[in-house]
Protein backbone atom coordinates (compact mmCIF):
# COMPACT_ATOMS: atom_id res chain seq x y z
CA UNK A 1 0.00 0.00 0.00
CA UNK A 2 2.82 2.37 0.85
CA UNK A 3 4.58 1.59 -2.44
CA UNK A 4 1.36 2.39 -4.34
CA UNK A 5 1.09 5.82 -2.66
CA UNK A 6 4.74 6.62 -3.45
CA UNK A 7 4.16 5.67 -7.10
CA UNK A 8 1.07 7.89 -7.34
CA UNK A 9 2.95 10.87 -5.87
CA UNK A 10 5.80 10.30 -8.36
CA UNK A 11 3.36 10.27 -11.25
CA UNK A 12 1.86 13.58 -10.15
CA UNK A 13 5.34 15.19 -10.07
CA UNK A 14 6.24 14.05 -13.59
CA UNK A 15 6.65 16.84 -16.14
CA UNK A 16 4.25 17.04 -19.07
CA UNK A 17 4.68 18.82 -22.38
CA UNK A 18 2.18 21.62 -21.84
CA UNK A 19 3.38 23.83 -24.75
CA UNK A 20 3.16 27.22 -22.97
CA UNK A 21 2.67 30.39 -25.07
CA UNK A 22 5.82 32.17 -26.28
CA UNK A 23 6.69 35.78 -27.05
CA UNK A 24 9.44 36.82 -29.48
CA UNK A 25 11.56 39.88 -28.67
CA UNK A 26 14.66 41.42 -30.19
CA UNK A 27 17.83 41.59 -28.07
CA UNK A 28 21.10 43.51 -28.46
CA UNK A 29 22.90 41.68 -25.69
CA UNK A 30 25.90 39.42 -26.14
CA UNK A 31 25.12 37.03 -28.99
CA UNK A 32 24.85 33.27 -28.76
CA UNK A 33 27.15 30.95 -30.66
CA UNK A 34 25.50 27.66 -31.60
CA UNK A 35 28.73 25.86 -32.53
CA UNK A 36 31.14 26.36 -29.64
CA UNK A 37 33.21 23.35 -30.70
CA UNK A 38 34.47 25.36 -33.66
CA UNK A 39 36.77 27.10 -31.16
CA UNK A 40 38.77 23.87 -30.82
CA UNK A 41 38.86 23.42 -34.60
CA UNK A 42 40.03 27.04 -34.98
CA UNK A 43 42.93 26.51 -32.58
CA UNK A 44 43.90 23.24 -34.26
CA UNK A 45 43.91 24.89 -37.70
CA UNK A 46 46.25 27.54 -36.29
CA UNK A 47 48.49 25.02 -34.50
CA UNK A 48 48.97 22.95 -37.69
CA UNK A 49 49.68 26.07 -39.77
CA UNK A 50 47.04 25.26 -42.38
CA UNK A 51 46.38 28.86 -43.42
CA UNK A 52 50.09 29.67 -43.75
CA UNK A 53 50.71 26.54 -45.81
CA UNK A 54 47.89 27.42 -48.23
CA UNK A 55 48.90 31.06 -48.66
CA UNK A 56 52.54 30.11 -49.09
CA UNK A 57 51.92 27.78 -52.05
CA UNK A 58 48.61 28.72 -53.65
CA UNK A 59 48.27 31.90 -55.73
CA UNK A 60 44.89 32.44 -57.37
CA UNK A 61 43.90 35.99 -56.42
CA UNK A 62 45.59 39.14 -57.76
CA UNK A 63 44.44 41.14 -54.76
CA UNK A 64 43.68 40.02 -51.25
CA UNK A 65 40.86 42.45 -50.61
CA UNK A 66 39.37 41.41 -48.35
CA UNK A 67 40.12 37.65 -48.47
CA UNK A 68 43.21 35.53 -49.03
CA UNK A 69 43.24 32.04 -50.54
CA UNK A 70 43.33 30.49 -47.07
CA UNK A 71 40.34 32.59 -45.98
CA UNK A 72 38.23 31.01 -48.70
CA UNK A 73 39.42 27.47 -47.96
CA UNK A 74 39.07 27.75 -44.18
CA UNK A 75 35.62 29.35 -44.50
CA UNK A 76 34.40 26.29 -46.43
CA UNK A 77 36.05 24.03 -43.84
CA UNK A 78 34.14 25.87 -41.09
CA UNK A 79 30.97 25.49 -43.12
CA UNK A 80 31.43 21.70 -43.16
CA UNK A 81 32.40 21.56 -39.48
CA UNK A 82 29.24 23.40 -38.43
CA UNK A 83 26.95 21.06 -40.35
CA UNK A 84 26.76 22.99 -43.64
CA UNK A 85 26.07 20.84 -46.68
CA UNK A 86 25.94 23.33 -49.58
CA UNK A 87 27.70 26.57 -50.44
CA UNK A 88 24.52 28.48 -49.65
CA UNK A 89 24.96 27.49 -46.00
CA UNK A 90 27.83 29.99 -45.80
CA UNK A 91 25.14 32.66 -45.40
CA UNK A 92 24.26 31.50 -41.88
CA UNK A 93 27.91 31.95 -40.82
CA UNK A 94 28.16 35.22 -42.69
CA UNK A 95 25.45 36.78 -40.54
CA UNK A 96 26.49 35.22 -37.21
CA UNK A 97 28.21 38.01 -35.25
CA UNK A 98 29.35 35.70 -32.45
CA UNK A 99 30.99 33.34 -34.96
CA UNK A 100 32.87 36.20 -36.61
CA UNK A 101 34.11 37.34 -33.21
CA UNK A 102 35.41 33.88 -32.34
CA UNK A 103 37.36 33.42 -35.58
CA UNK A 104 38.55 37.04 -35.53
CA UNK A 105 37.01 38.16 -38.82
CA UNK A 106 35.19 41.32 -39.83
CA UNK A 107 33.64 39.76 -42.92
CA UNK A 108 32.89 36.29 -44.22
CA UNK A 109 32.80 35.12 -47.87
CA UNK A 110 29.45 35.12 -49.60
CA UNK A 111 28.35 31.87 -51.33
CA UNK A 112 28.70 33.50 -54.77
CA UNK A 113 32.20 34.71 -53.86
CA UNK A 114 33.11 31.21 -52.72
CA UNK A 115 31.79 29.76 -55.98
CA UNK A 116 33.90 32.23 -57.96
CA UNK A 117 36.97 31.19 -55.96
CA UNK A 118 36.38 27.50 -56.74
CA UNK A 119 36.00 28.27 -60.44
CA UNK A 120 39.54 29.75 -60.56
CA UNK A 121 41.27 26.39 -59.98
CA UNK A 122 43.13 24.73 -62.82
CA UNK A 123 44.53 21.18 -62.82
CA UNK A 124 47.91 22.60 -61.77
CA UNK A 125 46.37 24.53 -58.87
CA UNK A 126 44.52 21.41 -57.69
CA UNK A 127 47.86 19.55 -57.68
CA UNK A 128 49.43 22.31 -55.57
CA UNK A 129 46.54 22.17 -53.10
CA UNK A 130 46.91 18.39 -52.83
CA UNK A 131 50.61 18.78 -51.96
CA UNK A 132 49.77 21.36 -49.30
CA UNK A 133 47.24 19.01 -47.74
CA UNK A 134 49.78 16.19 -47.72
CA UNK A 135 52.26 18.45 -45.94
CA UNK A 136 49.69 19.38 -43.29
CA UNK A 137 48.68 15.75 -42.86
CA UNK A 138 52.33 14.87 -42.29
CA UNK A 139 52.42 17.37 -39.42
CA UNK A 140 49.34 15.76 -37.90
CA UNK A 141 50.92 12.30 -38.19
CA UNK A 142 54.00 13.61 -36.38
CA UNK A 143 51.80 14.56 -33.44
CA UNK A 144 50.13 11.15 -33.15
CA UNK A 145 51.04 9.20 -30.05
CA UNK A 146 53.51 6.38 -30.72
CA UNK A 147 51.02 3.66 -29.87
CA UNK A 148 48.92 4.60 -32.89
CA UNK A 149 51.85 4.54 -35.31
CA UNK A 150 52.73 0.87 -35.13
CA UNK A 151 50.80 0.07 -38.30
CA UNK A 152 49.22 1.99 -41.16
CA UNK A 153 46.76 0.21 -43.45
CA UNK A 154 45.93 1.90 -46.75
CA UNK A 155 42.44 1.01 -47.98
CA UNK A 156 41.39 1.81 -51.55
CA UNK A 157 37.96 1.96 -53.11
CA UNK A 158 35.78 4.06 -55.39
CA UNK A 159 32.27 5.41 -55.08
CA UNK A 160 29.63 6.93 -57.35
CA UNK A 161 28.25 10.43 -56.78
CA UNK A 162 24.96 10.67 -58.62
CA UNK A 163 24.10 14.08 -60.07
CA UNK A 164 20.74 15.31 -61.31
CA UNK A 165 21.70 18.38 -63.32
CA UNK A 166 22.07 17.82 -67.05
CA UNK A 167 24.83 20.43 -67.43
CA UNK A 168 27.39 19.08 -64.99
CA UNK A 169 30.79 19.18 -66.68
CA UNK A 170 32.63 15.85 -66.37
CA UNK A 171 29.56 13.80 -65.43
CA UNK A 172 29.01 10.59 -67.38
CA UNK A 173 27.02 7.38 -67.30
CA UNK A 174 28.62 4.87 -64.95
CA UNK A 175 28.64 1.08 -65.22
CA UNK A 176 25.27 1.16 -63.44
CA UNK A 177 23.93 3.54 -66.11
CA UNK A 178 23.81 6.29 -63.48
CA UNK A 179 24.52 9.91 -64.48
CA UNK A 180 27.29 10.60 -61.99
CA UNK A 181 30.85 11.36 -61.00
CA UNK A 182 33.26 8.69 -59.77
CA UNK A 183 35.23 9.26 -56.58
CA UNK A 184 38.52 7.55 -55.75
CA UNK A 185 39.24 7.18 -52.03
CA UNK A 186 42.42 6.02 -50.31
CA UNK A 187 42.05 6.08 -46.54
CA UNK A 188 44.04 5.06 -43.47
CA UNK A 189 42.20 2.37 -41.55
CA UNK A 190 43.76 2.94 -38.13
CA UNK A 191 43.08 6.70 -37.89
CA UNK A 192 40.23 7.35 -40.34
CA UNK A 193 42.28 9.87 -42.36
CA UNK A 194 41.57 10.47 -46.03
CA UNK A 195 45.00 10.06 -47.63
CA UNK A 196 43.86 10.87 -51.15
CA UNK A 197 40.53 11.81 -52.68
CA UNK A 198 39.89 12.47 -56.36
CA UNK A 199 36.65 13.30 -58.14
CA UNK A 200 36.68 11.80 -61.64
CA UNK A 201 34.44 11.49 -64.67
CA UNK A 202 31.54 9.11 -64.14
CA UNK A 203 32.67 6.52 -66.67
CA UNK A 204 35.97 5.53 -65.05
CA UNK A 205 37.25 2.21 -63.77
CA UNK A 206 37.63 2.02 -60.00
CA UNK A 207 41.41 1.66 -60.05
CA UNK A 208 42.16 4.31 -62.69
CA UNK A 209 44.90 6.61 -61.43
CA UNK A 210 45.89 4.51 -58.42
CA UNK A 211 49.15 3.33 -60.01
CA UNK A 212 50.33 6.94 -60.29
CA UNK A 213 49.49 8.06 -56.74
CA UNK A 214 50.06 4.89 -54.68
CA UNK A 215 53.91 5.05 -54.54
CA UNK A 216 53.82 8.56 -53.09
CA UNK A 217 51.12 7.61 -50.58
CA UNK A 218 53.14 4.60 -49.42
CA UNK A 219 56.21 6.77 -48.89
CA UNK A 220 54.18 9.30 -46.90
CA UNK A 221 52.73 6.63 -44.63
CA UNK A 222 56.11 4.90 -44.21
CA UNK A 223 57.62 8.10 -42.80
CA UNK A 224 55.32 7.92 -39.80
CA UNK A 225 54.19 4.30 -39.37
CA UNK A 226 56.38 1.32 -38.59
CA UNK A 227 54.45 -1.17 -40.73
CA UNK A 228 52.44 -0.44 -43.89
CA UNK A 229 49.70 -2.52 -45.52
CA UNK A 230 47.59 -2.11 -48.62
CA UNK A 231 44.10 -3.54 -49.17
CA UNK A 232 41.76 -3.41 -52.14
CA UNK A 233 38.84 -5.20 -53.75
CA UNK A 234 38.92 -7.05 -57.07
CA UNK A 235 38.97 -3.76 -59.03
CA UNK A 236 42.54 -3.31 -57.74
CA UNK A 237 43.65 -6.82 -58.72
CA UNK A 238 46.34 -5.58 -61.09
CA UNK A 239 49.91 -6.61 -61.76
CA UNK A 240 51.20 -3.02 -61.45
CA UNK A 241 49.71 -2.47 -58.01
CA UNK A 242 51.03 -5.80 -56.72
CA UNK A 243 54.52 -4.95 -57.96
CA UNK A 244 54.40 -1.48 -56.39
CA UNK A 245 53.56 -2.97 -52.98
CA UNK A 246 55.90 -5.95 -53.24
CA UNK A 247 58.82 -3.79 -54.39
CA UNK A 248 58.41 -1.50 -51.38
CA UNK A 249 58.05 -4.30 -48.80
CA UNK A 250 54.40 -3.46 -48.20
CA UNK A 251 52.03 -6.24 -47.19
CA UNK A 252 49.09 -6.34 -49.60
CA UNK A 253 45.72 -8.05 -49.37
CA UNK A 254 43.81 -7.76 -52.65
CA UNK A 255 40.67 -9.64 -53.69
CA UNK A 256 41.47 -11.76 -56.75
CA UNK A 257 39.31 -12.17 -59.84
CA UNK A 258 37.95 -15.72 -59.99
CA UNK A 259 39.22 -16.60 -63.45
CA UNK A 260 38.78 -20.07 -64.93
CA UNK A 261 42.47 -20.87 -64.57
CA UNK A 262 42.61 -19.68 -60.96
CA UNK A 263 39.49 -21.61 -59.98
CA UNK A 264 41.06 -24.69 -61.55
CA UNK A 265 43.87 -24.40 -58.99
CA UNK A 266 41.29 -24.07 -56.22
CA UNK A 267 39.45 -27.22 -57.30
CA UNK A 268 42.75 -29.16 -57.33
CA UNK A 269 43.16 -28.70 -53.56
CA UNK A 270 42.57 -31.93 -51.65
CA UNK A 271 40.42 -32.24 -48.56
CA UNK A 272 43.33 -32.08 -46.11
CA UNK A 273 44.32 -28.62 -47.37
CA UNK A 274 41.13 -27.01 -46.02
CA UNK A 275 41.08 -25.78 -42.40
CA UNK A 276 38.06 -24.61 -40.45
CA UNK A 277 37.79 -20.80 -40.47
CA UNK A 278 36.24 -18.90 -37.61
CA UNK A 279 35.67 -15.28 -38.61
CA UNK A 280 36.31 -12.36 -36.28
CA UNK A 281 32.62 -11.92 -35.56
CA UNK A 282 32.46 -15.49 -34.21
CA UNK A 283 35.53 -15.40 -31.99
CA UNK A 284 34.93 -15.38 -28.23
CA UNK A 285 31.61 -14.64 -26.57
CA UNK A 286 29.57 -11.51 -26.27
CA UNK A 287 29.55 -10.53 -22.63
CA UNK A 288 26.54 -8.97 -20.95
CA UNK A 289 26.47 -6.43 -18.13
CA UNK A 290 26.83 -9.18 -15.49
CA UNK A 291 29.77 -10.88 -17.17
CA UNK A 292 27.82 -13.87 -18.50
CA UNK A 293 27.19 -14.99 -22.05
CA UNK A 294 24.59 -12.92 -23.83
CA UNK A 295 21.84 -14.85 -25.57
CA UNK A 296 22.17 -14.80 -29.32
CA UNK A 297 19.38 -12.87 -30.98
CA UNK A 298 17.29 -14.33 -33.75
CA UNK A 299 18.32 -13.60 -37.33
CA UNK A 300 15.07 -12.06 -38.60
CA UNK A 301 16.44 -11.29 -42.04
CA UNK A 302 17.29 -14.93 -42.68
CA UNK A 303 13.94 -16.09 -41.30
CA UNK A 304 11.97 -13.74 -43.57
CA UNK A 305 14.12 -14.61 -46.61
CA UNK A 306 13.59 -18.34 -46.08
CA UNK A 307 9.87 -17.79 -45.59
CA UNK A 308 9.59 -15.97 -48.90
CA UNK A 309 11.92 -18.34 -50.76
CA UNK A 310 11.97 -21.78 -49.09
CA UNK A 311 14.59 -23.07 -51.57
CA UNK A 312 17.00 -20.21 -50.73
CA UNK A 313 20.50 -21.19 -49.69
CA UNK A 314 22.47 -19.36 -47.00
CA UNK A 315 26.09 -19.50 -45.89
CA UNK A 316 27.17 -22.16 -43.44
CA UNK A 317 30.56 -23.54 -42.41
CA UNK A 318 33.65 -21.74 -43.79
CA UNK A 319 37.11 -23.17 -44.53
CA UNK A 320 40.39 -21.67 -45.73
CA UNK A 321 43.36 -22.94 -47.71
CA UNK A 322 46.26 -21.44 -49.67
CA UNK A 323 48.51 -22.21 -52.65
CA UNK A 324 51.16 -20.59 -54.86
CA UNK A 325 50.01 -19.34 -58.24
CA UNK A 326 51.43 -17.16 -61.01
CA UNK A 327 48.76 -15.37 -63.08
CA UNK A 328 49.31 -14.92 -66.79
CA UNK A 329 51.66 -12.00 -67.49
CA UNK A 330 52.86 -11.64 -63.89
CA UNK A 331 56.58 -11.74 -63.13
CA UNK A 332 56.42 -14.32 -60.35
CA UNK A 333 54.08 -16.50 -58.31
CA UNK A 334 52.26 -15.21 -55.25
CA UNK A 335 50.36 -16.77 -52.40
CA UNK A 336 46.59 -17.02 -52.85
CA UNK A 337 44.42 -17.60 -49.79
CA UNK A 338 40.94 -18.89 -50.55
CA UNK A 339 37.90 -19.14 -48.30
CA UNK A 340 35.07 -21.41 -49.28
CA UNK A 341 31.71 -21.12 -47.52
CA UNK A 342 29.21 -23.92 -47.77
CA UNK A 343 25.78 -22.95 -49.08
CA UNK A 344 23.15 -24.58 -46.89
CA UNK A 345 19.49 -25.12 -47.73
CA UNK A 346 16.64 -24.59 -45.31
CA UNK A 347 16.63 -27.09 -42.48
CA UNK A 348 20.30 -27.96 -43.01
CA UNK A 349 19.42 -30.29 -45.87
CA UNK A 350 23.02 -30.99 -46.89
CA UNK A 351 24.07 -33.04 -49.85
CA UNK A 352 25.06 -36.63 -49.14
CA UNK A 353 28.41 -36.52 -50.91
CA UNK A 354 31.24 -33.96 -50.90
CA UNK A 355 31.13 -33.56 -54.65
CA UNK A 356 27.50 -32.46 -54.58
CA UNK A 357 28.00 -29.64 -52.10
CA UNK A 358 28.02 -26.07 -53.37
CA UNK A 359 30.30 -23.31 -52.11
CA UNK A 360 30.82 -19.57 -52.34
CA UNK A 361 34.48 -18.61 -52.81
CA UNK A 362 36.50 -15.57 -51.74
CA UNK A 363 40.16 -15.36 -52.82
CA UNK A 364 42.91 -13.03 -51.58
CA UNK A 365 46.31 -12.54 -53.20
CA UNK A 366 48.99 -11.55 -50.70
CA UNK A 367 52.69 -11.51 -49.93
CA UNK A 368 52.06 -11.90 -46.20
CA UNK A 369 53.58 -14.76 -44.22
CA UNK A 370 50.75 -14.84 -41.72
CA UNK A 371 48.45 -17.81 -41.33
CA UNK A 372 45.61 -18.36 -43.80
CA UNK A 373 43.01 -17.41 -41.20
CA UNK A 374 44.90 -14.24 -40.22
CA UNK A 375 45.23 -13.16 -43.86
CA UNK A 376 41.51 -13.65 -44.45
CA UNK A 377 40.58 -11.73 -41.27
CA UNK A 378 42.84 -8.80 -42.20
CA UNK A 379 41.42 -8.67 -45.71
CA UNK A 380 37.82 -8.76 -44.49
CA UNK A 381 38.34 -5.77 -42.19
CA UNK A 382 38.55 -3.60 -45.32
CA UNK A 383 34.76 -3.67 -45.33
CA UNK A 384 34.79 -0.85 -42.76
CA UNK A 385 35.98 1.50 -45.53
CA UNK A 386 32.51 1.23 -47.06
CA UNK A 387 31.13 2.80 -43.86
CA UNK A 388 33.80 5.50 -43.91
CA UNK A 389 33.07 6.48 -47.53
CA UNK A 390 29.34 6.47 -46.86
CA UNK A 391 29.84 8.74 -43.86
CA UNK A 392 32.15 10.98 -45.90
CA UNK A 393 29.44 11.40 -48.53
CA UNK A 394 26.42 11.78 -46.27
CA UNK A 395 28.01 13.48 -43.26
CA UNK A 396 29.49 16.28 -45.37
CA UNK A 397 26.53 16.58 -47.71
CA UNK A 398 28.52 15.46 -50.74
CA UNK A 399 25.50 13.85 -52.32
CA UNK A 400 25.02 17.41 -53.60
CA UNK A 401 27.66 18.46 -56.16
CA UNK A 402 27.74 22.27 -55.92
CA UNK A 403 28.72 23.68 -59.32
CA UNK A 404 28.60 22.91 -63.02
CA UNK A 405 32.38 23.20 -63.46
CA UNK A 406 34.38 20.02 -63.15
CA UNK A 407 37.55 21.50 -61.56
CA UNK A 408 35.45 23.55 -59.14
CA UNK A 409 33.75 20.37 -57.97
CA UNK A 410 37.09 18.54 -57.69
CA UNK A 411 38.59 21.16 -55.40
CA UNK A 412 35.37 21.39 -53.38
CA UNK A 413 35.64 17.67 -52.63
CA UNK A 414 39.30 18.05 -51.64
CA UNK A 415 38.36 20.85 -49.23
CA UNK A 416 35.70 18.50 -47.86
CA UNK A 417 38.45 15.90 -47.34
CA UNK A 418 40.43 18.52 -45.40
CA UNK A 419 37.41 19.20 -43.18
CA UNK A 420 37.01 15.46 -42.62
CA UNK A 421 40.67 15.15 -41.63
CA UNK A 422 40.41 18.07 -39.20
CA UNK A 423 37.55 16.21 -37.53
CA UNK A 424 39.77 13.10 -37.41
CA UNK A 425 42.74 15.04 -36.02
CA UNK A 426 40.58 16.64 -33.34
CA UNK A 427 39.51 13.21 -32.15
CA UNK A 428 42.89 11.47 -32.42
CA UNK A 429 45.36 14.19 -31.47
CA UNK A 430 43.29 15.68 -28.65
CA UNK A 431 42.23 12.23 -27.39
CA UNK A 432 38.55 13.02 -27.71
CA UNK A 433 37.65 9.74 -29.41
CA UNK A 434 38.62 7.33 -32.17
CA UNK A 435 38.71 9.10 -35.52
CA UNK A 436 38.33 5.82 -37.37
CA UNK A 437 35.09 4.97 -35.57
CA UNK A 438 33.20 8.16 -34.64
CA UNK A 439 30.83 9.15 -37.44
CA UNK A 440 30.68 12.73 -38.63
CA UNK A 441 27.17 13.53 -37.41
CA UNK A 442 27.96 11.99 -34.05
CA UNK A 443 31.09 14.19 -33.91
CA UNK A 444 29.00 17.30 -34.59
CA UNK A 445 26.46 16.51 -31.86
CA UNK A 446 29.14 15.47 -29.38
CA UNK A 447 31.67 18.27 -29.89
CA UNK A 448 30.34 21.11 -32.07
CA UNK A 449 26.66 21.72 -31.36
CA UNK A 450 26.90 23.42 -27.95
CA UNK A 451 25.54 26.95 -27.42
CA UNK A 452 27.61 29.58 -25.61
CA UNK A 453 27.46 33.34 -25.05
CA UNK A 454 30.19 35.34 -26.78
CA UNK A 455 31.29 38.85 -25.80
CA UNK A 456 34.32 41.12 -26.12
CA UNK A 457 36.39 42.72 -23.36
CA UNK A 458 38.02 46.11 -23.32
CA UNK A 459 41.29 44.57 -24.52
CA UNK A 460 39.63 43.21 -27.64
CA UNK A 461 39.81 39.60 -26.45
CA UNK A 462 36.82 37.29 -26.70
CA UNK A 463 35.00 35.89 -23.67
CA UNK A 464 32.96 32.70 -24.02
CA UNK A 465 30.42 31.91 -21.31
CA UNK A 466 29.02 28.43 -20.91
CA UNK A 467 26.95 26.65 -18.28
CA UNK A 468 29.01 24.91 -15.60
CA UNK A 469 28.26 21.39 -16.77
CA UNK A 470 30.20 18.53 -18.27
CA UNK A 471 30.86 20.20 -21.62
CA UNK A 472 32.67 23.12 -19.98
CA UNK A 473 35.33 20.78 -18.57
CA UNK A 474 35.53 18.87 -21.86
CA UNK A 475 36.10 22.13 -23.75
CA UNK A 476 38.77 23.22 -21.26
CA UNK A 477 40.54 19.89 -21.67
CA UNK A 478 40.40 19.99 -25.48
CA UNK A 479 41.83 23.52 -25.65
CA UNK A 480 44.59 22.54 -23.22
CA UNK A 481 45.44 19.57 -25.43
CA UNK A 482 45.73 21.87 -28.47
CA UNK A 483 48.13 24.12 -26.57
CA UNK A 484 50.27 21.13 -25.62
CA UNK A 485 50.76 20.02 -29.24
CA UNK A 486 54.34 20.73 -30.29
CA UNK A 487 55.49 20.12 -33.82
CA UNK A 488 59.02 18.70 -34.11
CA UNK A 489 61.70 21.10 -35.31
CA UNK A 490 62.93 20.08 -38.77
Amino acid sequence: MIQKEVYQRAVKKQAHFRTPPLALQSSNRAPLLSWSGIIVARDLVKRLGIAEAIDGELSLLQRHRPYTESDHVVSMVYNFLTGGEVLLDLERLQGERSFLQVIGAEQFPDPTTAGDFLARFTDEDIGVFQKVMEEVQGRAFELLEEGKKRRGTIDSDSSLYEVYGEKKEGADFSYTNCWSYSGLHLTLSETGDVLYQELREGNRHSSDGVTEVLPGIIERVKKHFCEVRFRGDSAFYKKDLVEICDGRCVEFFIVADQTKRLMGKVFELDGDAWKFFRGKEKQGHTVGSKGGKRKKRRNYRRAVALKRKPALKYKGRAEVASFQYQPTGWEKAYRFVVKRTELVEKGDQLSLSEGMKSYAYHIIVTNSRRSDAAVMCIAQRRANQENLIKDFKEGLGLSHVPTGRFNANKIYFKIAALAWNIKTWMLNLLRLGDGAVVRFKRFLYRWIYWAVIVSRTGRDSVVVRIADRGYLHMLHGALAQVESLKLPIV
